[in-house]
């Protein structure tokens, strides 16, 4: 080997040595915190009815200090509660220009999967979406202006702080 090639290995050997080294893990609070990111909407036609649904697809960017976000299928069969939602929605109408929060008939909070695999503890970030279907047959009113309210729980069950979307029109057709 070369001079010239020892000084060339050994400057990749060094460079990746203070890269790795220089690396700290990110101290986010046990407690998972979102933000929102976006809320996009796509028209289509329900698999079973046939009848045409709103699906609103909402990304959140989340921090989590443990990384226990999520569950697994067998969680969400067994230990956890079917009604004890991770990822929780409440939708707001707007009525005379103000959103006013409205029960549905179906719930649009739901479950979302682990998004850490291996059960290493520690701090984890990213982008979470998440659809909501909205059958526009029972959606009582033509061009309606809504947005939601979501937070997300951990395993652990600490909840998130409470975020909104930016509003979005339903039931255009």
């Amino acid at each position: 080997m070369s001079k010239h090639h020892f000084k060339v290995l050994l400057f990749f050997v060094l460079l990746a040595f203070v890269s790795t080294s220089c690396y700290k893990e990110p101290n986010f609070s046990l407690t998972p915190e979102i933000e929102f990111n976006t809320i996009t909407k796509d028209i289509r036609l329900d698999q079973f009815t046939g009848a045409k649904k709103d699906s609103i697809i909402v990304t959140v960017d989340f921090k989590d200090g443990d990384g226990d976000l999520g569950f697994n299928s067998e969680e969400i069969g067994g230990v956890v509660d079917q009604t004890d939602y991770n990822y929780v929605v409440k939708p707001m109408r707007k009525i005379k220009g103000v959103f006013t929060p409205f029960e549905t008939f179906e719930t649009y909070s739901g479950f979302y999967p682990r998004l850490k695999t291996e059960d290493k503890i520690g701090p984890i970030q990213g982008k979470l979406s998440y659809r909501i279907e909205v059958l526009t047959a029972f959606w009582p009113v033509k061009k309606d202006t809504v947005k939601f309210e979501i937070y997300i729980k951990d395993r652990a069950g600490n909840k998130s702080n409470t975020i909104e979307t930016d509003p979005i029109i339903l039931n255009q057709l």
